[in-house]
């Protein structure tokens, strides 16, 4: 049975984290979230602790855009 409550939903991404991430990537919102859900379902996928997961991908869709990020700086030089 799925857990309802909306505090232990890490399959949603706060407002307040999107922008935060909008803002250090220069990226959109729309991707954001689609690499968030990404990131939800191959971490989901292998978790064996679920209360962390929200975070990991949080933290794995920023290293995925910062260096997209960083890729684009260099091409431009």
């Amino acid at each position: 049975m799925e857990d309802a409550n909306p505090s232990t939903d890490t399959s949603r991404l706060s407002d307040s984290t999107t922008a935060a991430l909008v803002k250090q990537t220069h990226s959109s919102p729309e991707v954001v979230r689609d690499l968030y859900r990404q990131e939800i379902a191959a971490v989901g996928a292998a978790a064996k602790a679920r209360n962390f997961i929200g975070v990991i991908a949080g933290r794995r869709v920023k290293q995925r855009l910062m260096a997209a990020l960083n890729l684009k700086k260099s091409s431009d030089n």
